[in-house]
């Protein structure tokens, strides 16, 4: 009991330490959004507070008592109007009580601000969850010790997954499978959902085996199995590309000293033949 709390225990302090290291990675990302953002915002206060006022000097005493309140509220001063901005984007006031001033001003006045809103809700803002969830999700993939601990997890899982695998090829006994056990067993329900599960589509039973027995004994054991699954799973990767052309590059190295030797061989049978001929 004490074992199976400590690992939901671990398990928690993983989950928030993946939380927290994500969160330090976007601190970066948020100091430059936010500068964006105040940028944004005091562009559009400027506009906005200049208007009011002009307004309000050009109109004098004739405004209404409700007119002067809301301009006074909301664009009173460039602080005020920034502040009045942001809350317009982030539901602090709604932006339909800031835009009625404007709308008092001139039906071009409110265009803008519908303009600011828009343009801040449907773009601005869109584009910085997007960063910061490019910024959270690099932070848990490059997180080596979240990396370990997935894969350690995954490969539990999945040795789980193998032993009853092996258990229905009858291998309960022996710990190992044979290329006529795998054979036996390719069409069952059962091994067709694991290498399904895997993403590994088995078209030629023979030529899967011989890629999972590395060490060419005729027998793959439980450890084996699994590694080669896990390394026949999903697309190639880069390193599998550069294993691949290094080793035919060795090939095509090794395949031309070969028929260099070869052919100096032969030219000295030639040479020996044509000797023989001439002294008999």
């Amino acid at each position: 009991v004490k074992t199976v709390r400590l690992m939901r225990i671990f398990r928690f302090v993983l989950a928030l330490r993946m939380l927290i290291t994500s969160i330090l990675h976007t601190l970066k990302s948020l100091f430059w959004a936010l500068i964006l953002l105040l940028l944004i915002v005091y562009v559009f206060a400027v506009l906005f507070v200049q208007a009011v006022h002009d307004h309000r000097a050009e109109m004098g005493f004739s405004l209404s008592e409700e007119e002067v309140s809301a301009y006074d509220r909301y664009f009173e001063s460039l602080p005020t109007t920034m502040v009045t901005l942001f809350m317009s984007i982030s539901n602090g006031v709604s932006w339909e009580n800031a835009m009625f001033p404007l709308m008092k001003i001139s039906p071009l006045w409110m265009l803008c601000f519908l303009f600011f809103v828009s343009f801040t809700y449907f773009a601005v803002l869109n584009v910085i969850t997007a960063v910061f969830c490019e910024s959270a999700i690099e932070s848990a993939q490059n997180d080596q010790f979240t990396v370990v601990q997935s894969i350690l997890a995954n490969k539990e899982s999945h040795l789980e997954k193998v032993r009853n695998l092996f258990l229905r090829l009858g291998a309960a006994d022996n710990g190992f499978i044979t290329f006529q056990m795998l054979e036996e067993s390719i069409n069952s329900e059962a091994v067709h959902e694991y290498f399904q599960s895997l993403g590994i589509d088995i078209w030629d039973a023979w030529t899967f085996f011989r890629l999972l027995d590395a060490d060419g004994g005729g027998e793959v054991e439980v450890e084996e199995f699994l590694m080669g699954c896990l390394r026949l799973r999903g697309p190639a990767t880069a390193m599998d590309m550069g294993k691949v052309l290094r080793d035919q590059s060795w090939l095509v190295q090794t395949l031309g000293r070969f028929s260099a030797y070869v052919e100096g061989e032969l030219c000295q049978m030639k040479m020996m033949l044509e000797e023989q001929k001439r002294s008999i």
